[in-house]
């Protein structure tokens, strides 16, 4: 059984769906979990071009990225998971670099699990946005469970 499971946290509906069946099979399994928001500083640099430097960037990002990993974390304890770790990483690049990122911390510590949230863009949205959930699933050797939220 899953030992060790890697959520991807990030500030959608889905992220938190994710969560929730992570900890489903968490408590079942009694596996520790390990929550990795990984910080788009691209999207941050488009978003407010000329408004931040580099670094105000950076920690903005870094700031915001705590923020939702604290409030996974509490919400992880609360189910009564004991065994809970939180990992930043940073991406320039985006879409699979968001991706490589994300295996790179479940290889390196031997997750058994990589739980992700969908939004199942299709079409122009997803030409134009890529789909981080493929570019996780082409390239991890973990087990991989993908959350899509009915609502999307």
């Amino acid at each position: 059984m899953y030992q060790h499971i890697v959520v991807a946290i990030d500030a959608s509906r889905t992220a938190d769906k994710a969560l929730d069946e992570a900890l489903r099979i968490a408590k079942t399994a009694r596996s520790g979990i390990s929550l990795v928001h990984i910080a788009s500083l691209r999207d941050m640099a488009i978003e407010g071009v000329g408004a931040l430097d580099t670094h105000q960037q950076h920690e903005l990002a870094f700031r915001q990225a705590r923020e939702l990993l604290d409030k996974a974390e509490k919400k992880v304890i609360n189910e009564g998971i004991s065994r809970v770790a939180c990992h930043i990483a940073e991406s320039w690049e985006g879409g699979k670099d968001m991706a490589e990122a994300l295996i790179r911390y479940a290889d390196g510590h031997d997750a058994d699990l990589i739980v992700i949230g969908t939004h199942g863009r299709t079409g122009l949205a997803h030409l134009l946005l890529g789909s981080f959930a493929e570019n996780v699933m082409r390239k991890t050797h973990c087990p991989l469970l993908v959350v899509r939220n009915a609502d999307d």
